[in-house]
């Protein structure tokens, strides 16, 4: 073995000590000889310059039998036919220590990462993985296997559309290309059924030269606050409603209840002035209509206000023509009086996912309001229809009656207390609970009619599959 200055000054030994001994026993910890000697063995069936260096780690000893970690380069040679061994040897202590502390950061970092209550993906210049957390992957076999791949490699994993992952490039090279970070939401189905939101961001990072060195991409679970946005969305709507309806209510009140209670305190005076007793009884019979209608308009208008406020209120399978039947039923001695003729098709979407009394108060107010405004100028004929659309379910009711000003009329066609026709038994509720029973189970409501032709109700109802 022969010795430089430089190996006395890193072992401690004198090259007159280090000459003769054997290499490893001299300068390799105990637990590195198997490692040194296979490394040597390899050399033994190759030609001189057909083997690369090699370069390995270990721990050296010094004369004193300390430790240091070690840096190992073996180049094999031959030296007038001779085969020797050229090794290279560096104390690496600092650069491991560094590269431990180096481990140690991002071991903490990680952590960190790692626990955060958001999903974390870091990609390399050319949107190829460097990180993801389990917020993003919570497998760690897929964690393991996604760095240093794309999303279009990942996708084809995982047997997924790969318009997703053409998505996510064409956003990364949105903030590649502008240098700006992009936000948006999504939304995906969880496989128990619920709707998960995300508010997604990725931003670029440059290094000290302005080079982009990575991008990162974060996404926070929000759906929770969306629910409650929502909530609150539909809160703001209620109480506009709400105030929008007693304000109506009252105009209504003191439209509608006015005329009774004069009534009532005309009749109340002269039932006290008079002091016929058969006059007295003729006012007091005279009274209980009036009370009657009073009681009936009071009570139109408590259910129509109650209607945004039954939060409870049950939906069922109802079939269309079980409430028709019923409706008809009730309405049997308007219906022969006038000679209406019911054309009904139900047919093609027989029942619906609804409240059963809302379904029957829909029909008897379209019916009951089609019967009071027929033509007389021909025969009434009322046509009700279901169809079934993409998500929804269409119900339609057509009558050739007097039919509505809707150029005149459009913007208070369904408002409380509106009435379009001179009719005693009008007050001008029936549409308004209609729209209101609609609208409250997140339906639609609309009309179209023409004067002297008629009129046809288009309701459109939100399909639930149970």
């Amino acid at each position: 073995m022969q010795w430089n200055p430089k190996a006395t000054e890193l072992f401690n030994w004198t090259v007159k000590e280090a000459v003769g001994k054997y290499f490893h026993e001299t300068l390799i910890a105990p637990e590195y000889y198997s490692q040194y000697l296979s490394e040597i063995k390899s050399f033994e069936n190759s030609s001189v310059g057909q083997v690369p260096h090699k370069t390995i780690e270990l721990i050296a000893v010094r004369k004193d039998r300390s430790e240091f970690d070690c840096a190992l380069g073996i180049s094999p040679t031959q030296i007038k036919g001779k085969d020797y061994f050229i090794c290279f040897m560096s104390d690496i202590t600092e650069r491991k220590l560094a590269t431990k502390k180096l481990d140690k950061q991002k071991e903490f970092y990680e952590n960190i990462l790692n626990h955060l209550p958001t999903d974390i993906a870091v990609f390399d210049p050319d949107h190829r993985y460097l990180f993801v957390n389990p917020g993003g992957i919570k497998d760690p076999e897929l964690r393991k296997y996604i760095i240093g791949k794309d999303d279009f490699e990942y996708c084809e994993y995982r047997n997924r559309d790969k318009s997703l992952a053409q998505l996510r490039r064409n956003q990364f090279l949105e903030v590649k290309d502008s240098n700006k970070e992009i936000r948006w939401e999504d939304s995906v189905v969880d496989p128990d059924g619920n709707t998960i939101t995300h508010l997604r961001r990725i931003f670029p990072v440059h290094n000290e030269h302005g080079e982009l060195s990575m991008v990162i991409g974060m996404g926070l679970d929000i759906t929770d606050r969306k629910m409650l946005e929502e909530k609150q969305t539909l809160l703001v709507k209620q109480l506009s409603t709400q105030n929008t309806q007693l304000v109506d209510f009252c105009n209504i009140v003191s439209h509608n209840l006015r005329g009774p209670l004069v009534n009532m305190s005309m009749l109340v005076e002269f039932i006290e002035e008079s002091e016929d007793t058969e006059e007295q009884e003729m006012l007091i019979l005279k009274l209980k209509p009036v009370i009657d209608n009073l009681h009936t308009t009071f009570n139109e208008l408590v259910e129509s206000i109650q209607i945004k406020q039954d939060l409870e209120i049950k939906s069922v399978n109802v079939l269309f023509e079980d409430c028709l039947k019923r409706t008809i039923e009730g309405l049997d001695v308007e219906i022969n009086k006038c000679g209406a003729t019911l054309d009904v098709d139900f047919e093609p979407a027989p029942l619906v996912y609804f409240p059963q009394k809302y379904l029957f108060s829909i029909f008897h107010n379209l019916v009951s309001n089609a019967l009071k405004y027929q033509s007389p100028q021909r025969k009434f004929i009322i046509k009700i229809r279901t169809k079934k659309l993409e998500n929804t379910i269409l119900l339609t009711v057509e009558d050739n009656g007097l039919g509505i000003d809707l150029v005149k009329h459009k913007e208070n066609f369904f408002k409380i207390g509106k009435v379009f026709h001179h009719h005693p038994n009008a007050k001008g509720f029936g549409l308004f609970m209609t729209k209101t029973q609609v609208e409250a189970m997140d339906g639609k409501i609309w009309v179209e009619s023409t004067p002297g032709v008629g009129s046809t109700f288009f309701i459109e109802f939100k399909i639930h599959y149970l």
